[in-house]
């Protein structure tokens, strides 16, 4: 080969390269950079919100890396559940990073992890802190599980290793999360929107199909299902979910009615309307012939799992029926249940437990529907303005009760300060 070819080869080449490169849309192009950042120059520190039981303030903490299992993500939006404001509340001393909603991109995996190489758009539900006291950190002795126990080595401290669990709160710069419930999302899926999702969609699914232990492909006669709080974070998942198993649903909904009746709800009855029995006459006259075998929950709240078993046992047409609710029933309540309906907690956080192998596979689930026609609607997203210096005023909005029908979610590059 003479020069003259060499120089038309080199050419040629540069042309195509050239013409490859512009052929990427300027979106495009931004992705690739955002995802190739996101598993180089990993920072050392990273800023995070400290949740006491009296404040939320931004600070500095270590950027934590993934263990066995488990993966690093630097999150582009995070997003609040009502739990962020509660379990500082409820636990002693408490002081951590909250939050377990995120959504943005692989930086770093853990040993044993093949699914993720890095740079992979995701959303994920991170590991919850327990109640249970037995599992506390403020004390002599604490029990932990063997999978999440570690060795440290001797360069480190154990002031350095304590600050390790605050890798698994969502409202910092990067957050830690198991791989079994990381999953990705499609390009048509913001991850403003799929900040969403974590937590809010596994209490969802894992409620319906465990709690309730409803299908997932329905079969035979239609059955109903009433779900209390259609609106919610997790009832409008809980809705989607139901309609895709085949159910018939009648949902309790407010100002947000309509919200719920586009998600899908088939009959609605707006408890603003009614009250006490007359919210119990209500919902029996909207199950009247629909074969309600199940209700769902959500609220939990004035004595509402025992109404609703009430109405259970009186459109059920044997009976009996299941009830599933996600806060707490009182024994005072329970002696009120009717014979023949059952009952029983759900929560997301059987998805780090016996649950966890269904829900990997449903989250995947999900990620896929994101993309189907019709799509699996994540909630919608309102953003508050300065990223994780907006935790603070987001909680306080959910504890005061002022968020209907929406999630509230933070950009962490609208944190003031941040490069």
């Amino acid at each position: 080969m003479n020069h003259d070819d060499a120089h038309f080869i080199a050419q040629f080449i540069l042309a195509r390269a050239f013409h490859i490169i512009s052929s990427f849309s300027r979106f495009s192009i931004l992705n690739l950079k955002l995802e190739a950042m996101a598993t180089e120059n990993i920072p050392s520190t990273q800023i995070g919100v400290l949740s006491t039981k009296t404040s939320q303030t931004l600070q500095t903490f270590p950027v934590p890396s993934p263990g066995p299992g488990e993966v690093l993500i630097q999150n582009v939006a995070v997003a609040s559940n009502p739990k962020d404001w509660k379990v500082p509340l409820l636990i002693e001393n408490y002081s951590a990073i909250e939050g377990n909603d995120v959504a943005g991109y692989i930086a770093k995996v853990g040993e044993g992890v093949t699914e993720y190489k890095g740079g992979e758009r995701v959303a994920a539900f991170s590991r919850t802190r327990t109640l249970d006291s037995k599992y506390g950190a403020y004390a002599q002795y604490t029990v932990a599980a063997a999978a999440t126990t570690f060795p440290i080595p001797q360069s480190n401290s154990f002031e350095e290793a304590a600050t390790l669990p605050l890798a698994y709160g969502a409202y910092a710069q990067y957050t830690v999360a198991a791989a079994a419930t990381t999953f990705p999302i499609p390009q048509s899926t913001s991850f403003e929107e799929a900040a969403t999702l974590p937590l809010a969609v596994a209490t969802a699914f894992i409620g319906l199909h465990k709690g309730l232990g409803i299908p997932e492909k329905s079969s035979g006669e239609q059955k109903g299902i009433i779900i209390n709080g259609a609106m919610t974070s997790v009832g409008s998942y809980a809705v989607q979910l139901a309609k895709r198993a085949g159910l018939f649903v009648i949902g309790t909904a407010g100002s947000s009615k309509d919200y719920a009746k586009a998600l899908g709800t088939d009959v609605i009855v707006d408890y603003r309307e009614y009250k006490g029995e007359a919210l119990e006459s209500a919902l029996i006259e909207a199950a009247k012939g629909k074969n309600v075998q199940y209700v769902y929950d959500v609220v939990s709240e004035d004595g509402s799992i025992v109404l609703l078993s009430r109405v259970l046992s009186k459109v059920s047409p044997n009976g009996k029926g299941k009830v599933t609710y996600v806060l707490t029933l009182t024994e005072d309540e329970q002696k009120q249940i009717p014979q023949g309906i059952e009952t029983g907690r759900a929560g997301a956080g059987t998805a780090y437990g016996e649950d966890q192998e269904f829900a990997a596979r449903f989250y995947r689930q999900i990620g896929q529907w994101l993309a189907a026609s019709p799509p699996f609607k994540p909630n919608r997203a309102k953003v508050l303005p300065e990223g994780l210096a907006s935790v603070p005023k987001g909680l306080e909005l959910l504890r005061t009760g002022q968020v209907h029908g929406e999630k509230l979610v933070y950009r962490i590059a609208d944190t003031p300060g941040l490069k």
